[in-house]
């Protein structure tokens, strides 16, 4: 039987308390992975013997960021595994977005991510090990989502894999970048609001229907394990053939 197992890992999974956040949270403790997870303060439901450990954290917050990682690597010995997935985006039209919006929602969809790597990068290469997994979005590919600073900030994290799969990937730290498409979070339901709309969407989709959180953590965990060693430098769409319908 092929199977997953990272108990000897410690994984951090910034914005990890909902939507595709929470199920790599849970995917990786499935996998027995020791995981840290950052949240503003809404966090999913928990079971209670999941090896999680929930730290509240703007990720905006570039020194938290690093005193995090610091404690946790001085409590746990390593930072293994880093899934970025602090995001937000507000749907309105370029011409809208203020200066101090543009920086901000900037910062959380792409300064975040950096943040992280900054952190948990001298400690990968005292190991001389690491896996980093950035998730991105479909924005990426058709410039959806409703606004530029989202797809400005996640285009971004593009040229971050691309960077750090070239300076360290021969240093033991492999760096890949996920992008989730309609997948049905309560973020996508906002959106989304009725089921018709839900449903309308769902039948752009080739596999017939909309994605599921688990579809993004099943691969970011595949990427976090040995089954992921010669998978490094790839941008990697999960859309259920969507790009086929365009």
């Amino acid at each position: 039987m092929l199977a997953i197992d990272l108990s000897d890992k410690v994984a951090l999974v910034t914005g990890g308390s909902r939507g595709i956040g929470a199920a790599i949270t849970k995917a990786m403790c499935d996998a027995g992975a020791y995981t840290v997870f950052t949240h503003t303060g809404r966090v999913a439901n928990r079971q209670p013997d999941e090896p999680a450990e929930g730290v509240v954290l703007d990720g905006r917050d570039g020194a938290g960021a690093t005193a995090l990682v610091n404690h946790v690597v001085k409590e746990r010995g390593s930072i293994d595994i880093l899934v970025t997935n602090v995001g937000r985006n507000l749907a309105r039209p370029a011409e809208q977005v203020t200066d101090d919006e543009w920086r901000d929602f900037l910062d959380i969809n792409l300064g975040s991510a950096f943040y992280a790597v900054r952190a948990v990068l001298p400690h990968m290469l005292r190991a001389g090990y690491g896996r980093i997994i950035l998730i991105g979005s479909s924005v990426v590919y058709d410039g959806g989502g409703g606004a530029i600073d989202y797809a400005a900030g996640k285009s971004g994290l593009t040229g971050i894999m691309l960077y750090l799969a070239r300076t360290y990937a021969r240093k033991g730290i492999l760096t890949n970048l996920i992008h989730p498409c309609v997948i049905d979070t309560d973020l996508l339901r906002e959106r989304y609001s009725d089921e018709a709309k839900r449903a309308r969407l769902a039948a752009q989709i080739p596999v017939g229907r909309l994605g599921r959180p688990e579809d993004i953590a099943g691969l970011a965990v595949y990427l976090a394990s040995s089954w992921g060693n010669y998978i490094c430098g790839q941008a990697i769409l999960v859309d259920g053939g969507r790009t086929l319908f365009r």
